[in-house]
Order: C-alpha cells, then sequence, then structure tokens
C-alpha cells in the first residue's frame, strides 16, 4: 500500500520547487526592461533558483527572511557582473522585488487560506480520518495558491514596468532612497505582522483565523504597501518627465537665441558687404591716385587691405544658406581650437521646403554632440547631406574610440552622465525628423559614429 506520507513529502518537495522557480522567472521578467542584455535577466533568474533550492536542499539554520535576502541578493550580484552601469537602478529593482515577491505571496497566502478554511469547516464531517481527502484538498489549494501567487507577482511587475518609463536613465542615490521607502515600509509592516502571528501561533497553539480582523488588515496593509511603490514610482516618473520637458523648453530657448544671433551676424555681414560695395569706387579711385603718382608700395599696401576687409567680409563656408553657413563657420572655428579637423560638404536650399530654424536646431545639436564625443588619436568631425528626388539626408560623423551603446526602446545612446537634460539634443533632432515625417539613425563604424538625419520634403 502506498504510504501518504511519503506522497505528502513529495508533493511538498515539489510545491516549493515550483514556486521558487515561479518566482525566479518572476524576477527575470522584472529586471530584464533595465538590462542591456536579455541573457543576465536570465542569469540573475538562475542564481536567484539556484541559490534558493540550495538553501533548501543543504540543511541550515537561516530564517527565511535571510535566505530570501541571499536568493535575490546572487540576483543582485550577477546584474552587477554582466551590467556595470546604474548600479543604483539595480539597488533599487532588488528591494522592490524583494518587497513585492513577500507582498504578492502574502495577499495570495490570505486569500487562499481563508477560502480552504471555509472549505474545511463545510467538509469537516467528510474528511475527518480521511488522509487522501484531507491531501486532495491541499494539492487543489496549493496549486490555487501557486497560481494566484503568480498572478499577483505579474500584475504588480507589469504595474511596475509600465509607471516606470525612463528605464535608461541614470537613477540617483536620492531617487534610490525616495523611490525606495514603500518597499521598506511594507516590507517593516510584514515582518511585524507575521512576528506577531507566530508569536500567537507560539502562545495558543493554533494559527490565527483569516476571515476575522486582524486578517482583513494585513491583506489591506500588503495591498496598499503594493500600491504606494507603484504610486512612488509613478509620481517620481512623471516628475522626471516635467524635469525633461522643462530642459527641452530651456534648450529650445537657448537655441532660439543662438539663432536670432546668427541672423544678428549674417545681418552684420551682410551690412558689412554692403557698406564695402558702396565704398568700392572711392577705393578704386584711391589705387588709382597711388598708382598714378608711381607709389607702387603703398597701393600695394592699401590692397592687401581691402583684401583683409573683403576676406572679413566672406564667409569660408557657403552651403547655400547664410543662417548655416553661420552655424558651420562658427562650429568650425570651435573645432580648430580643439584640432579637431572638421570636413563640410553640406548644402541646403530654403527651396527644399525645410525650415532654417529646424535645420539649424538639427546642426546645432549634432554637430555640439560631435564636438564633445569626438576623440581618438586624429579626431574629426564630418558633415554633408544630399537629396534624392523627395527625400533630404543630412549625414554627421566624428571619431569615436569607445563603443556605442545604444538604448533599444529609443535608439539613441546610453551614458553614465547624469542630469536630466542630457540627450535632449538627439531627442529634439529626432523631433524635428519626426515633423518632417522621417527619423534618425545612429551607429557605429569602428572607430566612428554616423548619425543619420532623413527628412520627407
Amino acid at each position: 500500500m502506498i504510504d501518504i506520507n511519503v506522497i505528502w513529502e513529495i508533493t511538498v518537495n515539489i510545491s516549493i520547487t515550483t514556486m521558487t522557480l515561479m518566482t525566479a522567472v518572476c524576477c527575470g521578467y522584472f529586471v530584464r526592461p533595465y538590462l542591456r542584455a536579455e541573457k543576465t535577466a536570465a542569469y540573475a533568474g538562475a542564481a536567484y533558483f539556484l541559490t534558493m533550492m540550495l538553501l533548501y536542499v543543504v540543511p541550515t539554520r537561516l530564517s527565511n527572511f535571510t535566505a530570501y535576502t541571499l536568493g535575490i541578493l546572487a540576483a543582485f550580484v550577477v546584474m552587477c557582473i554582466r551590467d556595470r552601469r546604474n548600479t543604483d537602478q539595480k539597488i533599487f529593482l532588488a528591494v522592490t522585488f524583494f518587497s513585492i515577491r513577500w507582498l504578492g505571496i502574502a495577499m495570495a497566502d490570505k486569500i487562499v487560506f481563508a477560502m480552504e478554511e471555509m472549505v474545511r469547516m463545510k467538509l469537516e464531517k467528510d474528511i475527518a480520518g480521511r488522509a487522501w481527502r484531507q491531501f486532495g484538498i491541499y494539492v487543489g489549494f496549493d496549486i490555487l495558491n501557486i497560481g494566484s501567487c503568480f498572478l499577483f507577482l505579474i500584475a504588480s511587475i507589469r504595474l511596475l514596468n509600465k509607471a516606470y518609463k525612463y528605464k535608461g536613465e541614470i537613477m540617483t542615490k536620492k531617487e534610490l532612497l525616495m523611490m525606495s521607502i514603500p518597499s521598506l515600509v511594507g516590507m517593516t509592516g510584514y515582518g511585524i505582522l507575521k512576528a506577531w502571528q507566530d508569536i500567537y501561533v507560539e502562545e495558543i497553539g493554533k494559527a490565527l483565523p483569516s476571515v476575522d480582523g486582524i486578517g482583513v488588515f494585513s491583506f489591506l496593509h500588503y495591498l496598499i504597501s503594493v500600491i504606494s511603490i507603484l504610486v512612488m514610482v509613478t509620481v517620481f516618473q512623471n516628475l522626471k518627465a516635467s524635469q525633461i520637458e522643462m530642459a527641452g523648453e530651456k534648450l529650445i530657448q537657448s537655441q532660439i537665441a543662438d539663432m536670432k544671433e546668427h541672423i544678428r551676424e549674417v545681418e552684420k555681414l551682410y551690412q558689412d558687404i554692403r557698406m564695402l560695395r558702396h565704398d568700392m569706387g572711392n577705393h578704386i579711385q584711391t589705387i588709382e591716385h597711388l598708382l598714378d603718382k608711381d607709389e607702387k608700395e603703398k597701393a600695394a599696401e592699401y590692397t592687401a587691405g581691402l583684401k583683409q576687409t573683403w576676406k572679413d567680409t566672406s564667409m569660408e563656408i557657403r552651403s547655400g544658406n547664410p543662417v548655416t553657413d553661420v552655424i558651420l563657420a562658427e562650429k568650425k572655428g570651435r573645432a580648430v581650437e580643439k584640432n579637431i579637423r572638421f570636413a563640410c560638404d553640406f548644402y541646403y536650399s530654403e527651396e527644399y521646403g525645410v525650415d532654417a530654424f529646424d535645420v539649424s536646431v538639427i546642426l546645432n545639436n549634432a554637430l555640439d554632440n560631435a564636438l564633445e564625443s569626438a576623440d581618438g588619436d586624429t579626431p574629426c568631425i564630418g558633415i554633408s547631406s544630399y537629396r534624392k528626388n523627395n527625400i533630404f539626408m543630412i549625414v554627421v560623423s566624428n571619431s569615436y574610440a569607445g563603443k556605442l551603446v545604444t538604448d533599444e526602446e529609443t535608439g539613441l545612446p546610453l551614458s553614465a552622465k547624469k542630469g536630466s537634460g542630457h540627450g535632449l539634443g538627439l531627442a529634439n533632432i529626432r523631433r524635428v525628423a519626426n515633423k518632417y515625417l522621417g527619423d534618425i539613425v545612429l551607429e557605429q563604424e569602428k572607430d566612428k559614429v554616423i548619425l543619420t538625419v532623413m527628412l520627407q520634403i
């Protein structure tokens, strides 16, 4: 005859293994959007699972709290080893998952245990002394419990990941502290309630009923704690969105100011040209007068001065538009100051139907980024453009000795730089491109980064 105790023990082991595997899968699912590689999330989940199973198989005197702490710590270490950026965000992920794991499972336990109590009370006479029936009820509610835990965890994770919009942004220590507070408060409350329940069991000799005031209060605490975590993440992300929007507005205002300055420079240039043309007759007469007197040296000096004046009023770069001429000349001057080779094959005409201000946004942002990141033994920057049918392409490249890493969602580069204004240049270029039903592509070819902007005209 089959020993039900053996079957019961096997079932318990299967249940614990299944619950651990489910939690490990949820862990990997939770951290996946924040990591560069999908394999890293899988390795983190595997580290959690193996650590928990090792602690389960090997006899230890560790409490459940300590064991699960070691499990999530193993996942955290794997994430940090394989993806070294944004460590503070990984701490937040570890703390948050640790919290929602306990809170989600606690909520599911309360619901399922209350249902099981009611069923056992109704079937008390039928199952009394019948081990197999009791075993069947246990298996049924255990499956329900695991399913409920999985649903609570998945729902919480999906809501959190949806609320956390700026996953590629570097998390500051202030953000880490503030966003972790709800998780820590929830876990503290859970610990107090769990300790009180354990004391009750030890003193009274039986578990607290799940349908009394304490059970309802406990469930509400767990639920409110999870909601608080979601609210805090949402508030901080909305705040970050506002900061990014404000930084974007400041950047636009700065670009408008730059545009006005460029226009003033163009107007001054035109004024100087008009004045030079106006005085050209007088200059010719002066040269003729000097030559008539056979004062060739003075005539040569006078001519040299005229050449310098003409050079000062002539743009070194001719791109087809005076505004873009000024921008390109300014960026070239900055490149020369930094010993960066600057190659320009850019042409733009207002006949293309692209607003000069929009072109200036692209040039200013793209070339500023190139000037900032150009490096290597022979740093260089190149800009070119061409038109094919109704497509206007702008290509900006710069030397880059590092490795370009882009965000999978935005296609924009990731950086260790902090600050809400970082990355807005490329975002503004994309905004302009989208205005003309186009887009941008950022790619790396060996030691060169290439930005391609496509506009439909």
